[in-house]
C-alpha cells in the first residue's frame, strides 16, 4: 500500500467517527503538519545562516589581506581597482557584502597598530556612503542609532546634513545619538547642541562628549570651552566642561573657571577648584587659600590637590595649618600626600610627621613607603 492509499484510508476511517472525535483528530493532524513545517522552515533558515557564516569566515581573511594591502602597502589602488578586487572575492556587490566590508575596515582602523590615510579610498570605492544613507532613511530606531555610530567611526562628514534630520527626533536616544554624531561630523558649527543639552549627563554622555572633544583637540580644532562654562545653565554640563578645560589644559579658561568657584552649587565649585590646579593657575592660589577654611570637605580636598599641582612653594604655612585643623582622615591624608612632594626649602612632610603619633603617624609612614617604592 502506497502512502497516498494509506492517507485516503485514514480519511474515510475518520469519517466514521463521531463529529467531536473528527474535530479532535483533525486538530491533531493540523498541529503535526504545522510543527513539521515549522521544523523544516527553521532548519532551512538555520542551514542558510550557517552557510553564510561559513562563507563569511572563509572570505574574511582574504578581505583583510586586500584592505591591508590597500591601506598599508606600497601600491596605490584607484577606486575602480578596489571595487574590482573586492568583487573578485565576494562576488556581486550587495548590502550584506558592503556591511561586511565596513566591519572589516573598522576592525583594521581601530585595532591595527599601523596608521593610514587611505581609508577614504575604500569608503568611496565600495559606496559605503550610499549604503549608510539608505540605512538611515529606511531602518528602525535601533538600526538608525548603530548607523549613526558607523558614520562617526568612518568620519563621513558628507552625511552631516542627513544626520541633522534626526537631531530633533521624538525618540530621545536617537536624538541624542544624532547630536553626538553632529558634534563629530560637522565642519561648520559642531558645538551648536551644547546649548541644548538638558538634564544630568549620564556616564555614556560624558564618554561620547569626551571622545568628540579629544578628536578636535588632536586636530588642534578644539574651541575655547569658556563660553559654555560661563553661560550654561545645566549644572551637570558645566561640571563636565570645567573638567574638560582642565584635562585639555585650556589655559585661556582660567578666569572663567575661577569665577565658578563662587557658584552656589558644590559640585561646580569642587570641579573648578580641581581644574585650577590642572591649569597651573598659581595667580589664584591665595584666593583658594582664603576660601579653604569656610568650604565643604569635598571642596577642601580639591583645593589642597590644586595647590599641590601649582607647587609654588608659597603655601607651606597654609598646608601646615590646614593639616593641624583637619577634622577627617581623608583631608589629613590628602594634605600629607601633597606635602611629600611639595617644592620648598622647608621639609613640611618631615615636620608634620614628627608631631604625629598613633594612627596619624601611620598615615605618614604609609605614604612615605608607597611613594618611595614607586618613585
Amino acid at each position: 500500500m502506497g502512502i497516498l492509499d494509506f492517507l485516503i484510508e485514514i480519511y474515510y476511517q475518520i469519517g466514521t467517527y463521531a463529529p467531536i472525535i473528527q474535530v479532535a483528530v483533525a486538530s491533531i493532524i493540523f498541529s503535526v503538519i504545522i510543527t513539521i513545517s515549522m521544523f523544516i522552515y527553521l532548519s532551512v533558515i538555520r542551514y542558510k545562516h550557517q552557510k553564510n557564516i561559513n562563507k563569511k569566515n572563509q572570505i574574511r581573511p582574504q578581505i583583510e589581506k586586500l584592505f591591508k594591502d590597500i591601506l598599508f602597502g606600497d601600491t596605490i589602488y584607484h577606486e575602480d581597482e578596489i571595487y574590482t578586487e573586492y568583487t573578485k572575492i565576494v562576488g556581486k556587490l550587495s548590502a550584506r557584502k558592503i556591511k561586511l566590508a565596513i566591519d572589516v575596515l573598522l576592525e583594521l582602523k581601530f585595532n591595527s597598530p599601523e596608521k593610514s590615510r587611505r581609508y577614504q579610498s575604500i569608503v568611496d570605492a565600495l559606496r559605503f556612503e550610499t549604503y549608510l544613507e539608505k540605512k538611515l532613511d529606511f531602518s528602525r530606531g535601533s538600526t538608525k542609532m548603530k548607523t549613526l555610530q558607523k558614520l562617526q567611526q568612518l568620519d563621513l562628514k558628507s552625511l552631516d546634513s542627513k544626520v541633522l534630520n534626526y537631531a530633533y527626533s521624538k525618540n530621545k536616544e536617537l536624538r541624542r545619538e544624532a547630536r553626538y554624531s553632529h558634534l563629530q561630523l560637522s565642519e561648520n558649527d559642531p558645538y551648536r547642541f551644547l546649548d541644548e543639552i538638558k538634564g544630568d549627563l549620564t556616564y555614556w554622555d560624558e564618554i561620547n562628549l569626551l571622545k568628540f572633544l579629544k578628536i578636535h583637540n588632536e586636530k588642534n580644532e578644539l574651541s575655547n570651552l569658556g563660553k559654555w562654562i560661563n553661560y550654561s545653565d545645566n549644572n551637570s554640563l558645566t561640571v563636565f566642561l570645567i573638567k574638560a578645560a582642565g584635562l585639555f589644559e585650556q589655559f585661556d579658561t582660567k578666569e572663567v573657571v575661577y569665577k565658578k568657584t563662587k557658584s552656589n552649587v558644590t559640585s561646580i565649585r569642587t570641579e573648578a577648584y580641581r581644574s585650577l590646579g590642572k591649569l597651573k593657575a598659581a595667580e589664584y592660589e591665595s584666593k583658594l587659600i582664603e576660601r579653604f577654611f569656610s568650604e565643604k570637605e569635598e571642596c577642601q580636598l580639591a583645593i589642597v590637590r590644586s595647590i599641590g599641582l601649582m607647587n609654588t612653594g608659597n603655601a607651606v604655612s597654609f598646608l601646615k595649618k590646614a593639616y593641624l585643623e583637619a577634622k577627617t582622615i581623608a583631608l589629613k591624608k590628602e594634605i600629607a600626600l601633597v606635602s611629600f612632594t611639595y617644592k620648598s626649602n622647608y621639609n613640611l612632610f618631615e615636620d608634620l610627621k614628627a608631631t604625629q603619633d598613633g594612627f596619624d603617624r601611620t598615615i605618614f609612614n604609609h605614604i612615605e613607603t608607597q611613594l618611595i617604592k614607586f618613585k
